[in-house]
Protein backbone atom coordinates (compact mmCIF):
# COMPACT_ATOMS: atom_id res chain seq x y z
CA UNK A 1 0.00 0.00 0.00
CA UNK A 2 1.41 3.62 -0.91
CA UNK A 3 1.68 6.11 1.64
CA UNK A 4 -1.77 7.91 0.31
CA UNK A 5 -3.63 4.72 1.13
CA UNK A 6 -4.60 3.67 -2.12
CA UNK A 7 -3.56 0.09 -3.53
CA UNK A 8 -1.41 -0.36 -6.31
CA UNK A 9 -2.52 -4.42 -6.76
CA UNK A 10 -5.61 -5.21 -8.21
CA UNK A 11 -8.45 -5.43 -5.37
CA UNK A 12 -11.34 -7.09 -5.57
CA UNK A 13 -14.70 -5.26 -6.13
CA UNK A 14 -16.48 -4.17 -2.97
CA UNK A 15 -19.31 -6.92 -1.53
CA UNK A 16 -21.56 -5.16 0.74
CA UNK A 17 -22.16 -1.50 1.74
CA UNK A 18 -19.45 -1.60 4.16
CA UNK A 19 -16.89 -2.85 1.73
CA UNK A 20 -18.10 -0.54 -0.86
CA UNK A 21 -18.10 2.82 1.71
CA UNK A 22 -14.42 1.22 2.22
CA UNK A 23 -13.15 1.24 -0.93
CA UNK A 24 -14.67 4.60 -2.34
CA UNK A 25 -13.10 6.67 0.62
CA UNK A 26 -9.94 5.46 -0.47
CA UNK A 27 -10.04 5.97 -4.27
CA UNK A 28 -11.48 9.34 -3.38
CA UNK A 29 -8.85 10.35 -0.91
CA UNK A 30 -5.82 9.56 -3.39
CA UNK A 31 -7.98 10.76 -6.16
CA UNK A 32 -8.59 14.39 -4.51
CA UNK A 33 -12.37 15.52 -3.44
CA UNK A 34 -12.88 17.51 -7.05
CA UNK A 35 -16.47 17.33 -6.53
CA UNK A 36 -19.19 16.51 -3.72
CA UNK A 37 -18.02 13.65 -2.17
CA UNK A 38 -22.04 12.04 -3.00
CA UNK A 39 -21.42 13.00 -6.61
CA UNK A 40 -18.11 11.09 -6.41
CA UNK A 41 -19.56 7.73 -4.98
CA UNK A 42 -22.15 7.98 -7.35
CA UNK A 43 -19.61 7.82 -10.06
CA UNK A 44 -17.53 4.79 -8.60
CA UNK A 45 -20.80 2.87 -8.29
CA UNK A 46 -21.49 3.75 -11.98
CA UNK A 47 -17.64 2.98 -12.75
CA UNK A 48 -18.34 -0.89 -11.42
CA UNK A 49 -21.92 -1.36 -13.37
CA UNK A 50 -19.82 -0.69 -16.15
CA UNK A 51 -16.83 -2.47 -15.84
CA UNK A 52 -15.73 -5.36 -17.38
CA UNK A 53 -17.62 -8.65 -16.55
CA UNK A 54 -14.89 -10.92 -16.83
CA UNK A 55 -12.81 -9.44 -14.38
CA UNK A 56 -13.61 -9.18 -10.57
CA UNK A 57 -10.90 -7.33 -9.39
CA UNK A 58 -8.98 -3.72 -10.90
CA UNK A 59 -6.64 -1.28 -8.90
CA UNK A 60 -7.54 1.93 -7.34
CA UNK A 61 -5.46 3.53 -9.90
CA UNK A 62 -7.90 2.21 -12.98
CA UNK A 63 -10.65 4.03 -10.65
CA UNK A 64 -8.87 7.30 -9.38
CA UNK A 65 -8.05 7.73 -13.63
CA UNK A 66 -11.81 7.54 -14.51
CA UNK A 67 -12.94 9.65 -11.79
CA UNK A 68 -10.75 12.16 -13.39
CA UNK A 69 -11.13 11.56 -17.05
CA UNK A 70 -15.18 11.70 -16.18
CA UNK A 71 -14.32 15.32 -14.35
CA UNK A 72 -12.48 16.29 -17.19
CA UNK A 73 -15.53 15.34 -19.49
CA UNK A 74 -17.94 17.55 -17.68
CA UNK A 75 -15.73 20.41 -17.92
CA UNK A 76 -15.48 19.90 -21.89
CA UNK A 77 -19.19 20.16 -21.97
CA UNK A 78 -19.61 22.99 -20.18
CA UNK A 79 -16.96 24.54 -22.58
CA UNK A 80 -18.87 23.45 -25.07
CA UNK A 81 -21.93 24.48 -24.00
CA UNK A 82 -20.80 27.95 -22.96
CA UNK A 83 -19.27 28.08 -26.94
CA UNK A 84 -22.48 27.03 -28.57
CA UNK A 85 -24.63 29.86 -25.98
CA UNK A 86 -22.03 32.77 -26.86
CA UNK A 87 -22.78 31.46 -30.83
CA UNK A 88 -26.31 31.69 -30.34
CA UNK A 89 -26.62 34.82 -28.77
CA UNK A 90 -24.44 35.93 -31.26
CA UNK A 91 -26.27 34.81 -33.87
CA UNK A 92 -29.29 36.24 -32.21
CA UNK A 93 -27.74 39.57 -31.97
CA UNK A 94 -26.99 39.74 -36.11
CA UNK A 95 -30.31 38.45 -37.21
CA UNK A 96 -31.69 41.35 -34.76
CA UNK A 97 -29.52 44.23 -36.43
CA UNK A 98 -30.71 42.67 -39.82
CA UNK A 99 -34.12 42.81 -38.79
CA UNK A 100 -33.55 46.24 -37.63
CA UNK A 101 -31.45 47.75 -41.04
CA UNK A 102 -34.72 45.95 -43.24
CA UNK A 103 -36.98 47.94 -40.58
CA UNK A 104 -35.13 50.80 -41.53
CA UNK A 105 -35.09 50.82 -44.91
CA UNK A 106 -38.20 50.23 -45.03
CA UNK A 107 -39.34 53.12 -43.00
CA UNK A 108 -37.39 55.08 -45.02
CA UNK A 109 -39.04 54.16 -48.63
CA UNK A 110 -42.30 54.81 -47.37
CA UNK A 111 -40.95 58.35 -46.31
CA UNK A 112 -39.48 58.71 -49.87
CA UNK A 113 -42.91 57.07 -51.19
CA UNK A 114 -45.48 59.57 -49.40
CA UNK A 115 -43.09 62.63 -50.20
CA UNK A 116 -43.43 61.40 -54.04
CA UNK A 117 -47.46 61.88 -53.05
CA UNK A 118 -47.42 64.97 -51.69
Amino acid sequence: MSTTGYQLAENPLPVGMAEFNAFAERIITAAGQFADYDSMKWALANMILHADNNKAAFSDQYFIDRLRKAAANQVASAVFQEIKTKQAEAAAQKLQEEQSKTVEATTALEVVSDEKKD
